[in-house]
């Protein structure tokens, strides 16, 4: 379902992430954790091309997604939400609707 090959990221001149490669296979629940400045969120904005400054292979559905925008990339069904918006908590807490992956 997803697959990622060499990530690396840089924020100017420091980089970020170090040649990451995972998959995560239909149906699989993964959680990615660190201590603070590890490298979570910036992985996850690498995913999804929200950091231009990036290289390595990120495949989802079988497709090299590795070139898209973001909105593209999004349209094709992947998503990051970043911790502590409070995008979805008025409406989650009023639906009891709950997120899964």
């Amino acid at each position: 379902m997803l697959e990622v090959e060499n990530l690396k990221a840089w924020y100017g001149a420091a980089q970020i992430l170090f040649e990451l490669s995972l998959h995560v296979g239909r149906g699989e629940v993964v959680a990615l954790m660190g201590r603070n400045g590890a490298g979570k969120s910036t992985t996850f904005k690498a995913l999804m091309a929200l950091i231009p400054q990036r290289s390595g292979t990120v495949r989802f559905l079988g497709e090299n997604i590795s070139q898209l925008k973001p909105f593209e990339i999004a349209r094709r069904g992947l998503g990051f939400v970043p911790e502590d918006r409070r995008i979805f908590s008025d409406s989650c807490r009023r639906t009891g609707a709950s997120s899964r992956i």
